[in-house]
């Protein structure tokens, strides 16, 4: 039986666990953490957000980031094609690649409190190596992830209606404060967000990465493989993280490295948004989702004035045991 949800101040769940942790909020035994918030009656609901029929893929090349690459060892892309031929005319092919290269979603498993060590629901690192059922990515694949998705068209916001420019390959912190006004220019205040649904941000990392001189290219690649890339990311607080949590929110993605700003600054890592929401809610992390086609259609949608929220559907792969896993997204109007 479900526990009364908690208020944000009446956390963590678990006393003796680490802060703000809402470890046996659903079961002792949870796999879903804050997807447990996209019930029957939410998805079905936000089946009301598709009126236009308009669709977009919000899934970046898999390829990813081949120039600049991301630092070694995380291997990009790798087709391996299979001529069958003389025996027959057809091809195979054969794929491997490291999940955090291109769009993604981050799973259970993927990060710790670090001082503690301890995963989603109190979960070591033992117990993955034990067994691939722990917080696996195919609890996440069960059912998908479906529902009415808020977009922060935040890099928008910042470039055309506030004319400041801004470098998404440093560690510039979006404050909370500027996705409340973001929101509010769209005529969608982050106030009106319903539970569970699903908040997408756009940080202008992928435009700024598909649009990048050739001279930085080489600069930047150079640098990425001896030091972890800093980027632009939502800014790790305690009211970002309440706003979250006390609005039910079930999962939140971005076109960002990290989602969160990289790396977090020392007077925010109490805050550090994959501990508290990764390990601490079971809540999944979306990271390096093209948004750029997203962006224009919710520009256009209404006659020109704008619809910032749509049906969103996403199909992690089904790997028993998986880190994390291409999101398969797509958007519905």
């Amino acid at each position: 039986m479900q526990r009364p949800y908690p208020s944000f101040a009446e956390l963590p769940v678990n006393k003796s666990g680490p802060r703000g942790n809402a470890w046996g909020l659903w079961g002792n035994d949870d796999q879903l953490g804050t997807l447990n918030h996209l019930t029957a009656e939410r998805v079905r609901d936000g089946c009301r957000e598709v009126t236009t029929g308009d669709r977009v893929s919000l899934n970046w090349q898999l390829e990813g980031a081949t120039n600049p690459r991301f630092q070694y060892p995380r291997n990009n892309l790798h087709v391996n094609m299979i001529n069958k031929e003389p025996r027959v005319a057809a091809f195979d092919d054969e794929w491997s690649f490291n999940t955090q290269c291109s769009s993604q979603w981050d799973g259970c498993r993927h990060y710790a409190y670090q001082e503690e060590r301890l995963f989603y629901m109190g979960r070591k690192a033992s117990d993955f190596e034990e067994s691939p059922e722990p917080s696996g990515i195919h609890h996440m694949a069960k059912k998908g992830v479906a529902g009415r998705a808020f977009f922060v068209d935040w890099y928008r916001w910042k470039m055309e209606i506030k004319k400041e420019k801004v470098d998404a390959f440093s560690s510039h912190a979006i404050p909370f404060s500027e996705l409340l006004a973001a929101a509010d220019h769209q005529g969608t205040p982050l106030a009106s967000i319903q539970p569970g649904s699903i908040l997408i941000i756009r940080s202008g990392y992928i435009n700024q990465y598909n649009h990048m001189p050739e001279a930085k290219r080489t600069e930047l690649d150079t640098i990425y493989q001896h030091t972890k890339p800093s980027n632009i990311g939502v800014q790790a607080s305690q009211e970002f993280l309440s706003f979250l949590w006390e609005n039910r929110v079930a999962a939140v993605a971005g076109d960002s490295r990290s989602f969160e700003v990289w790396p977090c600054k020392d007077e925010d890592k109490k805050w550090q948004l994959h501990q508290w929401l990764l390990a601490g809610w079971g809540m999944p992390i979306g990271e390096l989702w093209d948004l750029e086609e997203l962006s224009r259609i919710c520009t256009e949608q209404n006659e020109g004035k704008g619809r910032w929220s749509f049906f969103l559907t996403s199909a992690p792969m089904n790997v028993k045991g998986g880190v994390a896993s291409p999101p398969n997204a797509l958007a519905f109007f």
